[in-house]
């Protein structure tokens, strides 16, 4: 990399992409050989990723069965690709064919059968003869197809989040370049925030900078200022920030190579001084994520973790935040750990090195005026939680 080169720029990335992607691969078919799952069936955009490395108008791909890739628990994938989008992908290590859609057409059931039967084809080509198939999603259609032709569906889900939870050492590499393009966000965010300035307007900008450095897309769009942060779950609008409004963002960012990041961080607009609400909302939310980011260490059980949690004030808990860890990766992944008087739904689940964690909370009272979102994205070290987007706090709010 040149020396005057930032981590995020565009065509400087040092991550070794075929190394990323052998080894994804390697950890997928390792998770379907230990459940005895003969091949998986993916159409779900982030799987289709990690096992080929093929991404193509991901935000479509994912809304409809275009695109699928087929993978055996060993040998090379088959990856069925628009017929218009297979040139982008000779280079992966997989065999690229055309995906016969049954979408859009007025006959379904008869284009259907074609999926299902050149999907039966491949399956034998590949020594795939139990007739068992392991999906992680699947249209109405095409299900139906597959049964008519003789193959039982399975859920691929034990496999995928089996090999998605631990990051292999390009992974974390390529999220260290990806956080440098999220502190390049946050800083571009803070600075445009003013009076005036409209939440579309900020939105803009914070994926603009996404955008810029080569990252692909917002997954949400989560920009709120003064009574639209409470509750939580609002998002973006024309409201223009007045002067002492609290604004949070929720970056849900995928970055380059489709890494997602949900860092959240709240800022205090203009110069009118905080509001003694405004500030122990704040502060209150600032010193429970770094008492639990610093339980995220290997090990320790989601149930463990839970038990050990800071307590968050009775005042805050009816409009709490889902989870208080979540594992990240291509998407919001498993596992998770929730507040310790809410069922978990990971309890079991330990953490363990180079998984990649979100720690994160909203602080709102129910019928207050303002709210408080902040997260981190760690990973999990021996030494403790690494952040990946070290981004300050606001001073304006802790003072």
């Amino acid at each position: 990399m040149a020396d005057d080169a930032r981590p995020g720029d565009p065509g400087m990335n040092p991550v070794d992409l075929a190394r990323l992607r052998t080894g994804r691969l390697a950890r997928l078919q390792g998770a379907v050989q230990a459940r005895g799952v003969e091949a998986c069936l993916l159409f779900n955009e982030p799987n289709i990723r990690y096992a080929t490395g093929a991404s193509a108008m991901p935000i479509w791909s994912n809304t409809t069965f275009v695109r699928c890739a087929l993978v055996p628990a060993s040998g090379r994938p088959i990856l069925f690709e628009h017929p218009n989008s297979m040139h982008l992908f000779r280079g992966i290590e997989a065999e690229v064919r055309p995906m016969h859609a049954w979408e859009f057409y007025d006959d379904t059931e008869a284009h259907a059968t074609i999926f299902a039967r050149e999907t039966v084809a491949a399956m034998r080509e590949l020594g795939v003869t139990g007739g068992r198939l392991a999906v992680d999603r699947l249209g109405t259609p095409g299900f139906l197809a597959l049964e008519r032709a003789g193959i039982a569906i399975a859920d691929s889900a034990p496999v995928t989040t089996a090999a998605r939870e631990i990051k292999t050492p390009e992974e974390i590499a390529l999220f260290e370049v990806n956080g440098g393009i999220v502190m390049d966000m946050l800083a571009e965010f803070e600075g445009a925030i003013a009076p005036g300035v409209r939440e579309h307007d900020l939105l803009a900008v914070l994926a603009g900078t996404l955008l810029r450095a080569g990252g692909e897309h917002l997954a949400t769009s989560t920009v709120c200022s003064g009574p639209n942060t409470n509750p939580w779950r609002a998002q973006t609008t024309e409201r223009a920030l007045d002067d002492g409004d609290l604004v949070y963002v929720d970056t849900d960012a995928v970055g380059q190579e489709g890494c997602f990041f949900c860092v959240s961080r709240t800022f205090l607009c203009g110069r009118r001084p905080a509001s003694p609400a405004q500030r122990e909302a704040y502060r209150t939310a600032h010193d429970w994520l770094l008492a639990m980011r610093e339980l995220v260490r290997p090990g320790l059980a989601c149930r463990d973790i839970a038990a050990r949690a800071p307590r968050l004030p009775a005042r805050f808990m009816p409009q709490r935040y889902e989870v208080m860890i979540h594992s990240i990766g291509l998407e919001e992944e498993s596992p998770s750990g929730a507040y310790p008087a809410d069922p978990q739904p990971n309890g079991d689940s330990v953490l363990r090195e180079n998984m990649v964690l979100v720690v994160e909370l909203y602080c709102g009272e129910p019928g207050g005026r303002d709210g408080v979102k902040l997260g981190d994205q760690v990973v999990v070290t021996p030494q403790g939680p690494k952040l990946l987007v070290p981004y300050p706090y606001c001073d304006a709010l802790l003072r």
